[in-house]
């Protein structure tokens, strides 16, 4: 088997490319419509700047409209229509990987597509915690200031065994759709962690949507498209597993990527291997994912680019539009 060698592969522009491509084609909230391009943010981020606003008009005030009248004399008052702004923060990032756990003894046809489409994967996931852990923010934020309007929870942590009313089901969900009322038609996916889609199959709940060739597409349930990741959050508590599921709409999550002066790069290193030699790879992105609804505040961010820690913190997010036309919500539960 013949080796192939990092030299003989590596091309900067279709390396940067194809694992962008990667990158979103793997990425599930991409896959399923809940997040979208937005040309709005790619703009703002273009000159490699970090920090920008949203500026939409609010609805407007509703209430019973003037009568009118033949009187000269009686003027209406106007009302006004005024804007209001999100903010968002980018993150730069990086990652490198040494030539032997990438381009040692690849026998692919493509051996470009196999490295790339590992650090499209990486970053893939990167992607999906940054999206996770922005949702939690928000979930906190919600608790603390919103009253939790756009969380049922049925969870608690009792030695007791689990029951019926504290497991998901469709009573559950429906109950945690009606947090967003007569706007409830508009949430269509359901994220949840493999625990919570393993209860639903036992429960045989998950239908199949499959092609022309009866392959499976996708899972739904009530109608809603299923993804399963375990990142999302599956806390231990002294005495139960609290598992979070997460509510969407399409294109609740405006994403776009920025300028990266070189994207990727390798380096060689004569002396490693023990005089062998070592040729890493040094991959960058720039991009944005931002919840619609919400501003990010920056009140508690160290550095330039918001870890995943501050993406939950709640100090950094604030809701600024009415609960009902955010196509998001939470439903906790213990199975």
């Amino acid at each position: 088997m013949a080796n192939v060698q990092l030299a003989d592969i590596y091309n900067p522009l279709t390396f940067a490319r194809r694992t962008q491509e990667a990158q979103l084609q793997l990425n599930r909230f991409i896959a399923s419509g809940i997040a979208v391009q937005d040309s709005l943010i790619a703009d703002q981020i273009a000159s490699g700047g970090n920090l920008g606003e949203i500026t939409n008009f609010k609805p407007l005030t509703l209430g019973e409209p003037n009568y009118s009248s033949d009187v000269p004399g009686t003027l209406s008052t106007p009302q006004k229509v005024s804007n209001q702004v999100q903010r968002f923060r980018s993150s730069q990032r990086n990652n490198s990987w040494s030539v032997m756990d990438l381009a040692r003894d690849l026998a692919f046809d493509d051996p470009v597509a196999a490295i790339t489409g590992r650090i499209g994967a990486f970053w893939a996931t990167d992607d999906e915690q940054r999206i996770i852990s922005s949702l939690l923010g928000i979930l906190a934020e919600n608790i603390a200031n919103d009253a939790g309007d756009m969380v049922v929870d049925v969870s608690n942590d009792s030695s007791s065994a689990v029951s019926d009313a504290e497991r998901v089901s469709a009573e559950t969900i429906i109950n945690t759709l009606q947090t967003l009322g007569d706007h409830k038609a508009n949430v269509s996916t359901i994220a949840v962690h493999s625990a919570i889609h393993a209860r639903l199959q036992k429960n045989n709940l998950i239908q199949y949507i499959r092609d022309s060739d009866n392959n499976i597409m996708f899972e739904t349930y009530l109608t809603k498209r299923l993804i399963v990741d375990d990142s999302l959050p599956a806390v231990m508590g002294s005495n139960r597993i609290t598992y979070t599921c997460m509510l969407f709409g399409p294109g609740v999550l405006g994403t776009a990527s920025g300028r990266v002066l070189m994207p990727s790069e390798t380096f060689r290193t004569p002396a490693g291997g023990n005089g062998g030699g070592m040729d890493t790879l040094w991959s960058r992105v720039h991009n944005v994912w931002h919840p619609y609804g919400f501003t990010f505040l920056s009140g508690s961010v160290a550095g330039q680019s918001p870890t995943y820690a501050e993406l939950k913190n709640t100090a950094n997010w604030d809701r600024i539009i009415n609960r009902k036309n955010i196509p998001l919500a939470f439903l906790k539960v213990n199975d």
